[in-house]
């Protein structure tokens, strides 16, 4: 019996050992990672773009033709009504005599029709002919009152196509491209030439998709010209497109120039500078697979000591930005490091291995 005791407490011990390797280790998983940078460091941001009209239309006959002359050149100042070119006009007018005649034509047919019926009235009177018979008089006239009605108006067309022949400004302004030269044929609508319309400027610029926030209507901002140093303009934010161009990727904003001078000119090459922050302050970019939660509820996972922790954050997520790769946020700072991939499969506290991280 005292040689069993031993061999039972060994065998405890050994069991006790298995137990505690068999004891299972907690899981590390490895995610991605991003740093913050310093907080609103887009505040005087700088953008590069170009001088355009506000409103510029490609200006084209309403009728196919063969361009006979064209008025105009580039850099030409023009005034609304001012004739820009001309399309041969010979079967137009041609067409408009045509539809002439037959207005002509069916005024003479009516009043024939009008004293025929007139002179069976008189001898239904005398009942030297039926009722029947005025009747049928009485139909005719009518008919040709909707036919005579029916070529004014082809007259009419016919007399505006002529008229469209000529190619007149639509607004004061001046020619920035000519799109055709004399001896085309051209369909109705092709372009002839560009005119910019005078009046307001506005700097075309081209936001990539990160940046595409950073611009605001209503923003203010100041603009330079790299052919006017040393001069500044004031410069206001007047739409920033809610969809991206479809080849470049990126998102076309317009800043009107609020006080141009004589020396500005279309085309010129401008920078605009944000001249307030374009965020609140602690306001930061992240990918939008950083966030989770719906509604106002979205959170981000913070990295601390290996160890991930929720954070509720602010971010606008509307329907203008679901298409977006990138958010702003509020209510982190510098130096946080956010987890920017797989947040659905993390618990808190969870130990965590970072991976190289992206967009640093």
């Amino acid at each position: 019996m005292n040689k069993a005791i031993p061999l039972l407490l060994m065998s405890a011990a050994l069991l006790s050992a298995c137990k505690e390797e068999a004891k299972p280790q907690e899981e590390v998983r490895p995610v991605r990672t991003i740093t913050l940078a310093t907080s609103a460091a887009n505040s005087h941001a700088e953008f590069s773009g170009e001088l355009h009209a506000r409103q510029e239309s490609a200006l084209g006959f309403r009728i196919p033709g063969k361009l006979i002359s064209r008025l105009v050149d580039i850099g030409a100042e023009v005034k609304t009504g001012t004739p820009l070119a001309r399309i041969d006009a010979q079967d137009m007018v041609l067409n408009a005599a045509a539809a002439k005649a037959q207005t002509e034509s069916a005024q003479s047919q009516l009043d024939q029709l009008k004293l025929d019926l007139s002179r069976s009235q008189e001898l239904l009177a005398k009942k030297f002919v039926s009722q029947a018979d005025v009747d049928r008089r009485q139909t005719a006239v009518i008919a040709a009152q909707k036919q005579l009605v029916q070529a004014q108006s082809q007259q009419q067309v016919a007399q505006n196509q002529a008229g469209y022949t000529t190619l007149l400004a639509t607004s004061d302004g001046v020619i920035t491209a000519t799109l055709a030269e004399p001896g085309q044929v051209l369909a109705a609508g092709q372009p002839v030439v560009q005119l910019a319309k005078a009046g307001e400027k506005e700097v075309f610029i081209d936001l990539p998709e990160a940046r595409s926030m950073d611009l605001k209507p209503g923003q203010k901002t100041e603009i330079s010209f790299w052919a006017l140093p040393g001069k500044t303009f004031n410069g206001k934010v007047r739409e920033v497109s809610p969809a991206a161009d479809p080849l470049s990727r990126t998102y076309r904003a317009k800043v009107s120039l609020e006080n141009p001078s004589a020396e500005i000119r279309l085309g010129m090459s401008a920078t605009v500078k944000s001249s307030q922050n374009s965020h609140t302050e602690n306001t930061s970019t992240l990918p939008l697979t950083a966030i989770y939660g719906k509604n106002k509820e979205q959170r981000v996972w913070l990295v601390e000591n290996k160890r991930v922790k929720s954070k509720p954050i602010e971010a606008q997520i509307d329907a203008q930005h679901k298409n977006n790769e990138q958010v702003q946020v509020k209510g982190l700072k510098a130096g946080d490091v956010v987890v920017t991939a797989g947040v659905h499969l993390l618990r808190e506290g969870q130990a965590v291995r970072l991976l190289p991280a992206q967009g640093e």
